[in-house]
């Protein structure tokens, strides 16, 4: 003998007929099938809507880029142009910032960053010297570049030998 273990529905069957006794050892209730109308789970709204004989139609997506940082900063200074004067005074900040890591970095690796400036300078007025021949600049260049490479190399050199002696 099996035990059915749906009371409600043994329970509801017996209301509907009308019967004094309910007899739980009744198992031949039939399954009650889903009609497709209510059945949402197996069929997706595409399909529930063709059975009704509604048309579905699908709208293909179009694509939108997306905006970057730097047009949504120029649409806002466009907009704000007093906000577009606070830009400046934010890059000084940031212009600091960069000037105080570069001299923290050039105090650790013991680089001379006057020399290094001085002699950037003088490539710059090497390269806007019209006066000279493209060879004469670029041997100039390159005499500057070794020069350069030199002062690196010698604040390397002392700072391997402070971290020596400590």
């Amino acid at each position: 003998m099996m035990i059915n273990s749906n009371y409600a529905q043994q329970i509801a069957l017996a209301k509907s007929n009308n019967a004094a006794v309910v007899n739980f050892d009744n198992n031949s209730l039939a399954v009650q099938p889903i009609p497709g109308e209510k059945d949402t789970v197996t069929f997706s709204d595409k399909a529930l809507a063709m059975m009704n004989g509604n048309e579905v139609k699908e709208v293909a997506p179009t694509y939108v880029r997306p905006e970057t940082a730097r047009s949504l900063l120029s649409k806002s200074e466009a907009r704000d142009p007093v906000k577009g004067s606070n830009a400046t005074e934010n890059s000084v900040v940031d212009n600091r910032f960069t000037e105080i890591m570069q001299n923290i970095l050039d105090k650790r690796l013991g680089i001379d960053r006057e020399k290094l400036e001085e002699l950037e300078a003088m490539m710059a007025e090497i390269g806007e010297n019209e006066n000279m021949s493209p060879e004469e600049k670029q041997l100039a260049l390159e005499k500057l570049a070794e020069m350069r490479e030199k002062v690196i190399e010698e604040g390397r050199n002392i700072r391997e030998v402070a971290k020596q002696t400590d």
